[in-house]
């Protein structure tokens, strides 16, 4: 078997102390002293076990004051299992050291003896007046846990500074290594006192970590960017601040990646929900993403991370959903939102590519006229452009492209009937013209006639030519924006028309 050394089990308490720090505290909850014995410990059970024969409510202890700091009288139930963790030396340890200590042993103590006729202030005094390094220790606890017990503001850059004062004071640590070694217990080895005092930063801006991700959970985010600005400015590491707010949001990446992993298993079970299944992701990360912006730093490798995996996570889902349904309409939609989310500029590049190529998918399947219905195939307008016009010996030669510009059934019947209403307006036109200038002729007004006849005809060569297109102007103009059509027209090379104007 391995040893069990102090970072092995001082470490994971560290890291779950939370705001009910104190309200929890073992020797909070018994009224029991940190310095009582083993034997004083197996008597307060032994006490519990007996009067629990004969009380269904509270405990009634000799330090009731004591016991009510910070937190309501403890019932049956939670002193005995304080007194349980009491009997565990690292659990112990810790304990001892969030609560108050006498300022000597084996004397008496006018702050515990305050303390447990409940006058805060008293105690409070004594210690300022001691100044040793056990007072202050003392000062840092109660300012510590009757800042977490307040309702409203708090005074935390005292409450840091307290606690700053004790990380530096190296005759206290001696002390708690002497504590340590006490309890006798070989997870407790030399050191000890030494690894708490490092990790001790860490583990009170971890609290403060979490009553700030909790408020913005809440939608409590004056309360949450307060707490925010506590620890930047507590005085300790930026680096303990940046750990202790990754920590405290790990169940929201943990809950961004399990979502992110359900919309995957749904898309693999069924493509055709692709959409449903991103939406409903980027609606879910939205407000954890939103908790991480303000959490964490903008250049925190967690909160980029998490923005690039929603990104890309969200992309997989329509790139399966539109390729299998073609529906490229919510696929455009969703990448534009999953666009912003991107943090590094490889995946933003990424889903540009992508929300690129679907836009231009979306172009060809939907209807370009009347920009709603699905395009059909065999209705596709097909639009001449002339290029590359080259002139050589009297000859002009040039280029010609067909592009084809989706367009739906219904459209193209619209197309289609202004196309014969042109056609059969230059016919009554021409019958109409002839008509009238056979019969001018016929009565000798061959002149008038002539050029009665003469007009018809050009009118008729006038509709017809501008029947040639079935579409209106409007339309005509729009087709300019088409994509295919309009970057070959920027390029200054292609034309709209299936020749160079002025060649037969």
């Amino acid at each position: 078997m391995t040893d069990m050394t102090d970072s092995d089990v001082l470490g994971p308490l560290l890291d779950e102390l939370g705001p009910g720090l104190y309200r929890e505290n073992a020797f909070r909850v018994t009224g029991l002293a940190v310095n009582a014995s083993a034997r004083d410990i197996r008597w307060h059970a032994e006490r519990l076990r007996v009067t629990s024969r004969f009380e269904t409510g509270r405990v009634e202890t000799g330090t009731a004051a004591e016991t009510t700091l910070f937190g309501p009288a403890p019932d049956a139930a939670e002193s005995r299992e304080a007194a349980q963790r009491l009997r565990d030396p690292t659990r112990r340890l810790l304990d001892e050291f969030f609560w108050f200590w006498p300022l000597q042993e084996g004397r008496p103590d006018g702050a515990v003896t305050a303390l447990r006729r409940g006058d805060v202030a008293e105690a409070e005094r004594v210690w300022k007046d001691a100044g040793t390094p056990v007072a202050r220790h003392n000062l840092a606890v109660l300012a510590h846990a009757r800042a977490l017990d307040a309702s409203g503001d708090a005074p935390w850059r005292e409450v840091f500074e307290a606690w700053r004062h004790v990380v530096d004071d190296h005759a206290f640590w001696s002390l708690l290594e002497d504590r340590a070694r006490a309890l006798a217990d070989p997870r407790l080895g030399p050191g000890t006192a030494g690894r708490l005092r490092e990790d001790l930063p860490e583990a009170l801006l971890g609290i403060n970590a979490r009553l700030a991700v909790t408020a913005l959970r809440d939608g409590r985010r004056a309360e949450a960017e307060a707490h925010i600005g506590h620890m930047d400015r507590s005085g300790f590491d930026r680096l303990d601040v940046a750990e202790a707010l990754r920590r405290a949001v790990e169940p929201d990446t943990a809950r961004l990646r399990s979502a992110g992993e359900h919309a995957e298993r749904t898309i693999e079970a069924d493509p055709s929900r692709g959409a449903e299944a991103a939406e409903r992701f980027l609606d879910g990360a939205a407000p954890l993403l939103d908790v991480l912006a303000i959490a964490l730093p903008g250049d925190h490798p967690v909160l980029r991370g998490a923005g690039d995996d929603v990104a890309v996570r969200a992309l997989r889902c329509l790139v399966v959903y539109a390729n299998q349904t073609d529906d490229w309409g919510p696929a455009v939609r969703l990448i534009e939102r999953a666009v912003p989310l991107a943090s590094t500029r490889a995946v933003r590049e990424r889903l540009e590519q992508n929300l690129a190529t679907a836009r231009t998918n979306l172009a060809y399947s939907t209807c370009w006229f009347c920009k709603d219905r699905p395009a059909d195939g065999e209705s596709a307008f097909e639009q001449k452009l002339y290029g590359n016009v080259q002139h050589s010996m009297g000859r002009v030669t040039w280029q010609v492209l067909t592009v084809r510009v989706p367009r739906c059934d219904p459209c193209g019947s619209s197309h289609r009937t202004r196309r014969l209403k042109a056609v059969g307006a230059a016919a009554g036109t021409t019958a109409a013209g002839a008509l009238i200038g056979i019969g001018l002729i016929g009565l000798q007004m061959v002149l008038l006639g002539w050029l009665v006849l003469v007009g018809a005809l050009i009118a008729a060569g006038v509709t017809l030519t501008r029947g040639t297109t079935p579409l209106s102007s409007r339309e005509t103009g729009d087709l300019g924006e088409f994509t295919p059509i309009r970057d070959r027209l920027k390029s200054g090379v292609w034309f709209l028309g299936a020749q160079p104007p002025g060649v037969n």
